[in-house]
């Protein structure tokens, strides 16, 4: 067995920079969150729909899916995307005002 003797200062060092690799290694980047996985009825009743609808935006890949075992599954922060996408944020305050910001979802 061969022997490799060091000083005292530089030995702390090398433990200090072995520790901070240690910690940056098994550190999870701040942005990379658990993303739940969620069944058709949980989705169903978070987004306050029917489960046709739900397979209607299946169906027109508005909301991406897995399945597994024969059931469908849905990430939690795609569901999420989801409703940000689709909010509305306004507040006309006349009929003519909602026409002008909404002309494909007004029908006369």
């Amino acid at each position: 067995m061969e022997v490799i003797t060091i000083e005292s200062r530089a030995y702390q060092e090398l433990i200090l920079k072995i520790n901070q690799l240690i910690s940056f290694s098994s550190a999870k980047p701040k942005d990379e969150t658990k993303d739940e996985w969620l069944d058709s009825n949980a989705v169903c009743r978070r987004l306050n729909i029917s489960s046709r609808t739900l397979h209607r935006l299946k169906k027109e890949r508005q909301i991406p899916y897995s399945i597994l075992r024969g059931r469908y599954r849905y990430k939690q922060s795609d569901v999420e995307k989801l409703l940000r996408d689709r909010v509305v944020v306004s507040n006309p305050e006349t009929l003519e005002e909602l026409r002008q910001l909404y002309p494909a979802h007004y029908k006369k």
